[in-house]
């Protein structure tokens, strides 16, 4: 069972109990905290800092990929580990997904 699969039915089986509420809003507020536990993986490029999934073009195994503001700027840059170390991330093409949040 996926875990969205488990987390509606969980939802189902509390709903009762929680009174009068919004159950779109509990749904909405559901898909927007399992995007980070199950991130997608897209095209898009990351937007803020955090520890992402990368997939490079013609690879099969991700990676999993540190991005920060650069030292010298704010720019975000992905940390490809040597030789290549801090590249900002407008120019690595492939998939991410994340950010992961960090374990509590």
């Amino acid at each position: 069972m996926s875990l969205r699969i488990h987390t509606e039915a969980l939802y189902d089986g509390l709903k009762s109990f929680l009174g009068a509420h919004d159950p779109n809003q509990v749904l909405s507020k559901i898909e927007r905290e399992l995007r980070y536990v199950i991130p997608n993986w897209s095209h898009n490029i990351p937007d803020c800092p955090g520890w992402y999934w990368f997939k490079a073009p013609g690879v099969g195994e991700p990676q999993l990929l540190q991005v920060s503001h650069g030292r010298i700027d704010t720019k975000l840059m992905a940390d490809l580990g040597p030789p290549n170390n801090l590249v900002d991330v407008q120019r690595v093409k492939g998939q991410w997904a994340g950010p992961l949040l960090p374990p509590k």
